[in-house]
This record gives C-alpha cells, sequence and structure tokens, in this order.
C-alpha cells in the first residue's frame, strides 16, 4: 500500500502555492491517485502470478477428485489470458509516464476498474464450476477466494474508485451462491461469509483511511519544508546583505576613525599643557575602543559569512608575540600595567595555522586582558604540551564568575560583576577567538579564579618537532619599550602620501609632520608620478588602495617604488579580503589596515627613516 512519493514521480505529492488553495487540492488529489496507480502497475508480477499458479493448483486439485477436467482447463486458460492483458496494460500505463495527471488519471482509472471486476469475476468462476465436487474441496475454493479477496483489498482499497467493482465482483458471487453451493450447511457458510464481507469493508475503509491521513500528513511536511527553506533563504540573503554592506562599507566607515585617531595622536605629540594630557588621552582611549569594536565587529561577520579561506602556513610565535609587544606595550604602560612575554629559550616555537587568524587571535586575547585589569599585568607565553604549542596568556584581573564561565565566549558578555560592567567593552572578541579557532581546528579555554585573575589559552598544531631555539635569539622576558613612546623624538626623511580621502591625507600628514616628516600629498596616481617626475624622491611611500576612479592603490605602489629604487613602501587599506591585499601581502609587501595604529606606523617608519641625530 504506498504512502510515499516513488523516485519515477518525484513531483507527485508537490503542492502549489496556498495562493490558489483550489488548484492544489485538485492537483494533489490527481497526483496521489496516479500515484497509487502506479504502485499498483509496479508490482512486478504480485497479480499475475497468482493468477496463473493458483487456478492451475484448483484445477489439478478437481481433476484428481474425479470430476471432468475440461471446464476447469478452460477456466485456467482465461486466467493465462487475463494475466497477460493484465501484465500489457500495466506496461503500458508506465510508459505514459509523461503525460499530465488530467489525461493519464482518468483515462486509466477506467481501465482500472474494468480489469479490477473481470479480475473479480474470474475468481468467482469455480463456484460454479465445481458445484458438484466433495464438501471438503468446496471449503478449499471459499477460502481461496476469501484469501484473494483480502489480497485484493490490501491493494486496491485505498483507491475506491477500482476496489469496489473489484469487490462487487468477486463478493457479491460467492455470497449470494453460499444457499446454493452448501446445501446442508448454508446457515453457517451465511453468516461467516456476512462476518467475512463486514471485516473486509471495514478493513477497506481504514486502509483508505490511512492513506488519506498519510497524504495529509505528507502534504503539511512539504508545507513546513517549503517554509523552512524560504525562511533559510531569506535568513541567508540578510546574511549575505548584511556582510555585503559592511565590506563595501568598511572603507568609508573607518575613515572618520581613522583620522580620529591620528588627529588626537596629532595633538599629544604637540601638546604641552598638562591638564589637557588627560583629556587627549581619554579621547584616545575611545578611539582605540572603538577601533577595536569595529574590527571585531568586521572579523565575526567575515566569520560568520562562511567564505574565508584558510591558508595554513608556517608561523613563528616570536613573530606574533614582538607584533604584540608593538601594539599593545604602549597601551600597557598608559594603563600602568606591565606587559610581559615568555618564549622558550631553547626550542624554537613555531605552529602550523593561518597567519591572519592566529594573530587575531592572540591580539584579542591581549586586549581583552588589557581591558579587564586593573592593577597588575598581562604576561603572553607560550608551552609545549602534548606534541603540540600553547599559548597562554595570563593576567591579573577580576577574573570570570563562576556562574558565567559557561558563556564566556558567547557574543555580547561582558560579565556580571561591577567591575567588569564599568569597562568599556563590548563582548565580542572572545566569540571571534572562539570562531577563529574552530575554523582553524584549535583548540581554546581558559582557567579563572574570581579576584585574582584569568588565563586564557589556545592549543596549536606544531609546525614540527620542538627543535632548538637559534643560537643569540633568547626569547625577551619583557615586552622591548617600542620606539614611538619617545614622543620628544623625530624622525628624518620624505614620505610621499597617496590618499584619495581629504580628512585622512590631513590627519596623516599632520601626525606624520609632528615627527619630523617631510610630508607630499597627492589624491591620484596622475599626481604622485608628477611628484616624483618634479624630483621629489621619498624614502617612504604610503598608498591607500582604494584611490578614485577605480586605481589599485597597489598598481600605484609598485610604479612609484620602481622609479624610487631607495624608497620603502606599504599599503594603507579599510579592506579585510580584498584580492589585491592578500597580493601585496603574498609578494612581500607591508599591509596597514585601518584604522591605522599610529604607534604601528612610527615603529615600521623608525626602521625606514630613522630618528632624528642617529
Amino acid at each position: 500500500m504506498p504512502t510515499a512519493p516513488d523516485s519515477h514521480y518525484p513531483d507527485a505529492w508537490h503542492t502549489e502555492p496556498a495562493a490558489d488553495a483550489e488548484q492544489s487540492s485538485a492537483g494533489l488529489d490527481l497526483a496521489v491517485r496516479r500515484r497509487l496507480m502506479h504502485s499498483l502497475a509496479s508490482r512486478g508480477g504480485a497479480s499475475e502470478i497468482p493468477a496463473i499458479v493458483i487456478p492451475g493448483v484448483l484445477t489439478w486439485m478437481h481433476a484428481r477428485s474425479g470430476a471432468a477436467p475440461g471446464p476447469m482447463l478452460a477456466w485456467w486458460g482465461a486466467f493465462l489470458v487475463f494475466a497477460g492483458v493484465l501484465w500489457t496494460m500495466q506496461r503500458r500505463f508506465l510508459r505514459d509516464a509523461a503525460l499530465p495527471d488530467a489525461v493519464v488519471v482518468p483515462r486509466w482509472e477506467r481501465i482500472f476498474q474494468v480489469l479490477a471486476a473481470a479480475d473479480g469475476l474470474l475468481w468467482a468462476v469455480p463456484i460454479v464450476l465445481t458445484h458438484g465436487a466433495p464438501q471438503e474441496f468446496r471449503l478449499m475454493v471459499y477460502l481461496v477466494v476469501c484469501a484473494v479477496t483480502a489480497s485484493g483489498t490490501t491493494f486496491l482499497a485505498p483507491m475506491p474508485r477500482v476496489f469496489l467493482p473489484f469487490f462487487a465482483a468477486i463478493y457479491g458471487p460467492t455470497l449470494g451462491a453460499v444457499v446454493w453451493y452448501f446445501p446442508e450447511r448454508w446457515e453457517a457458510m451465511l453468516a461467516l461469509v456476512v462476518l467475512y464481507g463486514g471485516v473486509i469493508s471495514r478493513h477497506a475503509w481504514g486502509a483508505r483511511r490511512f492513506v488519506v491521513q498519510q497524504v495529509e500528513m505528507e502534504r503539511q511536511r512539504l508545507l513546513l519544508a517549503e517554509r523552512y527553506l524560504a525562511a533559510k533563504e531569506e535568513a541567508e540573503r540578510a546574511l549575505e546583505e548584511k556582510n555585503r554592506f559592511l565590506s563595501t562599507a568598511s572603507h568609508d566607515l573607518r575613515q572618520p576613525l581613522h583620522a580620529m585617531g591620528l588627529l588626537v595622536e596629532t595633538a599629544l605629540q604637540r601638546n604641552g599643557d598638562a591638564r589637557l594630557a588627560p583629556v587627549l588621552d581619554g579621547i584616545q582611549d575611545c578611539a582605540r575602543s572603538l577601533t577595536f569594536l569595529f574590527n571585531a565587529l568586521l572579523d565575526l561577520s567575515r566569520l560568520e559569512s562562511g567564505t574565508y579561506a584558510v591558508r595554513r602556513e608556517e608561523v613563528p610565535l616570536a613573530a606574533v608575540f614582538g607584533d604584540v609587544a608593538t601594539v599593545f606595550g604602549p597601551d600597557a604602560l598608559q594603563r600602568g600595567l606591565r606587559l610581559r612575554i615568555a618564549l622558550p629559550r631553547r626550542r624554537h616555537a613555531a605552529v602550523h595555522a593561518d597567519a591572519a587568524l592566529l594573530r587575531q587571535m592572540v591580539f584579542n586575547l591581549v586586549q581583552n586582558a588589557l581591558r579587564y585589569t586593573r592593577s597588575g599585568g598581562v604576561l603572553i607565553g607560550v608551552r609545549w604540551r602534548g606534541g603540540a604549542w600553547r599559548v597562554e596568556v595570563w593576567d591579573t584581573g577580576a577574573g570570570v564568575p563562576l556562574e558565567d564561565q559557561h558563556r564566556i565566549y558567547a557574543p555580547f558578555y561582558r560579565g556580571g560583576t561591577r567591575w567588569t560592567q564599568e569597562v568599556a567593552g563590548h563582548g565580542l572578541g572572545l566569540s571571534v577567538v572562539a570562531r577563529s579557532a574552530r575554523l582553524i581546528g584549535a583548540d581554546y579555554g581558559f582557567e579563572s579564579a574570581p579576584g585574582r585573575g584569568s588565563c586564557f589559552w589556545l592549543t596549536l598544531e606544531a609546525a614540527h618537532g620542538p627543535a632548538a631555539a637559534p643560537r643569540g635569539a633568547p626569547a625577551p622576558a619583557v615586552a622591548p619599550r617600542a620606539p614611538w613612546q619617545e614622543r620628544l623624538a623625530s624622525l628624518e626623511g620624505t614620505c610621499l602620501l597617496v590618499e584619495d580621502d581629504p580628512q585622512v591625507a590631513r590627519a596623516v600628514s599632520d601626525l606624520l609632520q609632528s615627527w619630523g616628516v617631510r610630508v607630499e600629498v597627492a589624491a591620484t596616481a596622475a599626481q604622485a608620478l608628477a611628484c616624483v617626475d618634479r624630483g621629489c624622491l621619498p624614502d617612504a611611500v604610503l598608498c591607500d588602495e582604494r584611490l578614485g576612479a577605480d586605481q589599485s592603490g597597489f598598481a600605484v605602489l609598485q610604479e612609484l617604488l620602481q622609479r624610487c629604487p631607495a624608497a620603502r613602501g606599504a599599503i594603507v587599506s579599510g579592506e579585510h579580503d580584498a584580492a589585491a591585499l592578500a597580493q601585496a601581502e603574498d609578494e612581500g609587501y607591508l599591509v596597514f589596515r585601518k584604522p591605522l595604529a599610529p604607534e604601528a606606523l612610527h615603529a615600521v617608519l623608525s626602521r625606514w627613516l630613522g630618528t632624528a641625530g642617529h
């Protein structure tokens, strides 16, 4: 009995949109009726074989009782012909699979009605032919007829248009002939046949009801599936649009934040009023907080989109920790905290990971530790554990309350203590760490003692065994003092700045000039090349990646460095995933991400240009 769609008709149970319910209901009814007929026609000899074997057995048994075999042999021959016709008609029905339901169903239902009635009448014929047979044989004939009735009901009951002709053709003669066929015991046999007919009718009604319920359940399931798919597609489109918006708008959104940070840094460089210093430091701290928030939002969006391509390579942890010291050393000093670095002195610590994601995770852990530490310090270290390197970030901060430790890596978690609530933060950094770690297959976790501090850790695949560290390069115990922290020191040299945003160009130019750098500003590639042609030979070139008129900043930088072989250059960009940035990094060019950190820029320029007086 069919209860599920067949592979030959993948759309047989498909419903039309709810806007036209009447048409949908009619289409579903035709489709189901066709599906049930298809199931009947695909039974693979389940009807033909009994029509050949059972009549043959009855004919043989009747002949053994001493009766003339002729009438029964003729009946068996008629059944053989009927089995051939039935098989042929089933094949023709299957060949009409390409025709629409409205054509196939009415036509073939009439054909199946005729075949079902003929089948029922043929099974009733032995009652007439074996009237004079022994009582035991006549009882066997009725048992065979009842068994065939039950079998036919099982398959045909879901199709009342086909079942009723069959049931009437086989059960009608069987019931009507009881008194004539069993003259000596017709009362008992009549009661049994009537009772059997009632049982069969109830079974047929139950089978039909079951199929109707199955059809309705399947329809509801398909409707739910369609709604789920529609909701899923809508959510995916919304996520894609959100990610596209953040990616497209990131350049413009970063520009004012970028300019604000640089202008505040310029003010700090030139400020001579001690009373104004705390105000400027507060503004700088707010700008730094906005920078981390904006970066975390973009990082989280990029990871959620599922489009980030992991690039695994050997990453020395000493280089990552060195970047940590350069970027976060000034922030730690400003907060009155000690930032310490601990690397193995006798082993070379390198991991097999995505360099950008690893740097992002370590930066987020350190920034989080500094934010929630009032006094003491932060220690970044690495240990060899079980064939892998474990990066640990220790702090002496507020710790994580026991009731909140299960959701520390959830987005927007900020902690439940009064101190953590007072700290500026939005709970995105650790969520980015968790998603990035899962993306590269790294283990992560933390240990925390409320009121005493925490240790957040990452376990990363080692790039190779714990080889000995190169001689003459011991691991620093304390982060070195960054050159840009010498605020009274100045730099020497000329920098060509290619930036099409006037606000950012003015902010970067003022900051560089506050460090003593001579600055030439160009808004387009043509202006930059014209500046070089006029005789300006810069020592450093800073070029924005996205320039006006769809100019590639990377191409402009390459041409400028080709004309000025002695110069050093870097790309400055507010984007994360641009192909040109990946190409620049692959070719060894330095890429600064907006908002540009003044301390990182000063650290690089101090190596390129040198400080005044040196």
